[in-house]
């Protein structure tokens, strides 16, 4: 698949969007899993891992959701598609492990988890937003539960 040139045309952007083709099937499968669910919930009782609901406690506030990789790093755990939650306007949290590709492997799937239990849907690109029902079960969730799993993720900032 390639994306028409349009979409590269701005100044500095091009980079990005030839890195994201690199993500495309998994993206496009999230999406769809996202979509489905919109118009056929799941249901109501849906088990989620501690990595899905570490998501969600992060995202309670702004509920946005990024799902980056950056092809550029040398490192194969590094190019990774990874979770970005959104804490504040101004911190987010990313879910990637140089040392344990496992930790992102496990937050993709709670990602996914979140999809298909319809708490979470496409925005555009590789950006994704709680639903309602993803806001109200985000709101029940303490914290201090899956503190060790949100540890697991490197807070960043920007300021």
């Amino acid at each position: 698949m390639s994306i028409p040139p349009f979409f590269a045309s701005a100044v500095g952007q091009a980079s990005i969007w030839k890195e994201l083709t690199f993500s495309v099937p998994t993206l496009a499968a999230l999406s769809e899993l996202a979509a489905l669910r919109l118009v056929n919930c799941s249901a109501e009782d849906y088990e989620l891992s501690s990595e899905a609901l570490a998501i969600l406690s992060v995202t309670r506030e702004r509920g946005i959701i990024e799902l980056k990789s950056n092809n550029t790093e040398f490192e194969s755990s590094q190019r990774m598609l990874a979770v970005y939650a959104e804490k504040t306007t101004d911190t987010h949290v990313m879910f990637r492990s140089r040392e344990e590709p496992e930790i992102t492997v496990r937050f993709l799937e709670g990602f996914r988890q979140l999809c298909d239990a319809g708490m979470v849907m496409h925005q555009v690109a590789g950006e994704f937003s709680l639903t309602v029902r993803g806001f109200d079960k985000a709101k029940t969730i303490n914290a201090d539960n899956v503190a060790t799993y949100i540890d697991q993720g490197d807070v960043l900032t920007f300021k």
